[in-house]
Parts: structure tokens; C-alpha cells; sequence
């Protein structure tokens, strides 16, 4: 497979860092919404273009909630402005370029929502603090580096970014496979479960009622693909059960 090279964009010179490459220089770190933002959305699309990225899918989203979604749709911002449904944003999800680009603009403005973006393993687009933006690509850097460049950004070569995903160190968690479901139809015909949460999106959640065996089946059917799971014995009980 050919080599992962990564970029790192900022409107950030490399000049005004000190020697633990933290910068020091003038600017805010406040996205202008206007020229600047431009500038790194037009540079993000560039890279993708010189790697053949046509879509893009959605890893690890978070930073919404389903209130997001409420109100009228012209005052929706971020993730709820790009998506009719808070559930359509989730891991896995596939947009085109210009609605990953979209996505890019939000988490620039911290409007609401964050996610990886990806092509497989040849290219990806992450957006952190202080208007950092990582771009990784096994296609030609040279028009994503100069477009940046000509665009008034810095773009720095690295190893990798600081937002490429890693196990997070927590005990492994049960698949959701052919077992985990046989073994949820007998909790809830015991009465030892009567809800299933569900997290589509980081901490954003639904909960599904379960009053019989027949209701698994069709709460199922309904799931955001990859999402958590948490079965409970009742809203008030002590934690999740053990299914």
C-alpha cells in the first residue's frame, strides 16, 4: 500500500513558534467565517481532489444532541444543518466531497459536531483545536500543498495526527452479534430488560422500549448502523444490565 503522508494546515507560520513548536505569533485562533475560513475549506478540497476522493465516510461523530434538530430548519447549524435527521449522523455514514467539506467548515466554527472524516486508508481530514487541520492522503500532496500555500496557509509535513483513532483503553465491549440478540429476546421475555439505549453519535442517545420478546425484532430493525448499546432493567434502575 503506498505511504500515508501527512500534512498539517494552519493559517499559522511556522516562523513564530518557539522551540517547543508552540506558536507565538499575532493571530487569534478564532475562525473569521470569511476569507481565512475559506482559505482552509478550498486547501481541505484540494488535497481531496489530488487524491481522486469523491466521498467520504463518517468515523467516530460526536458533539450533538438531538436538540440540535428542534426549532426550524433555517436556524439549524452545524451536524443539523447537513443532516435532516440527528440519526443520519453517524459512524459510517457516507457524504459527497462538498458535504464532507461542510462538515469541515462546521468544526472550524465549533457549530455543533465533530467526526473523522475518511476514504479508507488512503486519505482522511480531521479538524482540531485552534483551527488545526490534518490531512492525510496516499495521493499527490503536491496540489493540496501548493493550493494551501497559495491560499496564504502553512502547510507542515508530519508523521501523523494527533487525531488518528486508538483503542481507548477500556475493557472490550460485547458484540452486537447473532448471541448478543438471542440472549436480549430471553432477558426481556425474564423481565430483566425493558429498555435498550442506544448511542448513534458520541453521547447522543434514544432509548427503545422493550415489553416483549417481538419488540426486539422490530427495535433492531430500526438501529443506527454502529451504534452502542446499553440494555436496561428500567429507567430507574442501579446501571445497565449484563446481556
Amino acid at each position: 500500500m503506498p505511504e500515508l503522508r501527512v500534512h498539517r494546515v494552519t493559517k499559522y507560520d511556522p516562523a513564530d513558534r518557539n522551540e517547543h513548536g508552540w506558536y507565538e505569533g499575532p493571530l487569534d485562533i478564532d475562525c473569521d467565517e470569511g476569507p481565512i475560513e475559506a482559505a482552509y475549506l478550498e486547501s481541505a478540497a484540494a488535497f481531496a481532489r489530488a487524491a481522486g476522493v469523491e466521498r467520504l465516510t463518517v468515523r467516530d461523530p460526536g458533539g450533538i444532541t438531538i436538540d440540535d434538530w428542534t426549532g426550524p430548519t433555517a436556524g439549524r447549524t452545524g451536524a443539523a444543518g447537513l443532516f435532516a435527521e440527528p440519526t443520519d449522523f453517524h459512524d459510517g455514514a457516507e457524504v459527497d466531497l462538498a458535504t464532507g467539506v461542510e462538515l469541515v467548515r462546521a468544526m472550524l466554527r465549533g457549530s455543533g459536531g465533530w467526526c473523522r472524516l475518511e476514504d479508507g486508508d488512503r486519505f482522511f481530514l480531521h479538524v482540531g483545536y485552534d483551527l488545526y487541520m490534518y490531512v492525510g492522503t496516499t495521493g499527490p500532496v503536491g496540489p493540496g500543498v501548493e493550493r494551501a500555500r497559495e491560499l496564504g496557509l502553512f502547510p507542515e509535513p508530519l508523521d501523523e495526527s494527533p487525531y488518528a483513532p486508538e483503542p481507548d483503553g477500556s475493557a472490550a465491549e460485547t458484540p452486537a452479534d447473532a448471541g448478543y440478540w438471542e440472549r436480549l429476546e430471553r432477558a426481556v421475555a425474564a423481565g430483566e430488560v425493558r429498555l435498550l439505549q442506544e448511542y448513534f453519535a458520541g453521547n447522543a442517545a434514544r432509548w427503545h422500549r422493550l415489553a416483549d420478546r417481538d419488540d426486539v425484532a422490530a427495535v433492531r430493525a430500526r438501529l443506527v448502523p454502529r451504534s452502542r448499546l446499553s440494555a436496561w432493567p428500567s429507567l430507574f434502575g442501579a446501571g445497565p444490565a449484563e446481556v
